[in-house]
């Protein structure tokens, strides 16, 4: 089989990152409670998500041809073209994302924006139960989506045997149409892009803080967690017992004094 390069090493990494982070998020969110201290790590991950998406957005203007954006097939027509065409032996492959997969890419970028931008705003406590909904609404939107993406890959591998399963991880697909593959992989920024996550998660782990459930984050601050609530609570509490003492001992001082005037 004739192979050509069709994906360069940051879209590679960005792929692997993303299925990470979100993976991660959402496991967290499902499975770890929210009283928990790795509960935070939830949406330490998911800001983290948010913010590769901004850099892939850039890589889709300025990146090799089949990372940008122009190359995405998303005509409903050459969509529904593709979908018809599963079913014979005469699927047509294409060198960068096929109209299924771009479309996929380009709404799972969207989910990632807006799943960031709901969590921001219901830590802010801005209509927390309506972005509550629409939060969850997304994820599991994009678990859908992610889904039906792998059983996709799974069943074209299946039927064409063409190493398409493979490629986000050597970058190459045999037997394309196309003979011009891309000519350069980009080490240099992926070297970036690896540098980057690693320190984009050492500055939100070290900017958060578990005693008041803050992320101090490019001067601004963000609570994460119930933490302030919590200690607002804990200080009515705590207030409330001191007046119970103070009662009890002016109480106990009155009784003194009358017993000194006996």
């Amino acid at each position: 089989m004739n192979s050509v390069r069709a994906y360069d090493l940051p879209v590679r990494i960005f792929h692997w990152a993303f299925v990470t982070l979100f993976s991660a998020s959402f496991f967290i969110a499902k499975v770890i409670d929210d009283e928990s201290a790795l509960y935070v790590y939830h949406m330490l991950s998911g800001l983290l998500m948010a913010s590769l998406v901004l850099l892939r957005i850039i890589w889709g203007f300025v990146g090799t041809e089949t990372a940008r954006f122009k190359s995405f097939r998303l005509s409903p027509k050459e969509l529904k073209e593709y979908f018809l065409s599963l079913v014979s032996s005469k699927t047509k492959r294409y060198l960068g994302h096929n109209p299924a997969s771009s479309y996929a890419a380009v709404v799972m970028f969207i989910l990632a924006l807006g799943l960031a931008a709901t969590g921001i705003l219901m830590s802010l406590r801005v209509s927390k139960h309506f972005f509550e909904e629409v939060h969850e609404l997304m994820a599991n939107g994009f678990l859908l989506l992610s889904v039906a993406h792998i059983l996709g890959v799974i069943f074209h591998q299946v039927k064409h045997q063409d190493g398409l399963a493979m490629s986000m991880i050597h970058g190459l697909k045999y037997d394309i149409d196309s003979a011009n593959g891309i000519k350069i992989s980009h080490g240099p920024v992926a070297i970036v892009l690896v540098a980057y996550i690693l320190f984009g998660g050492f500055v939100l782990g070290n900017g958060y803080n578990p005693n008041t459930g803050e992320l101090h984050l490019l001067g601004a601050t963000l609570p994460l967690g119930e933490k302030e609530e919590h200690s607002s609570h804990d200080g009515f509490a705590g207030e409330a017992e001191h007046d119970q003492k103070s009662s009890l001992t002016g109480n106990d001082d009155d009784n003194d004094d009358d017993h000194d005037h006996d």
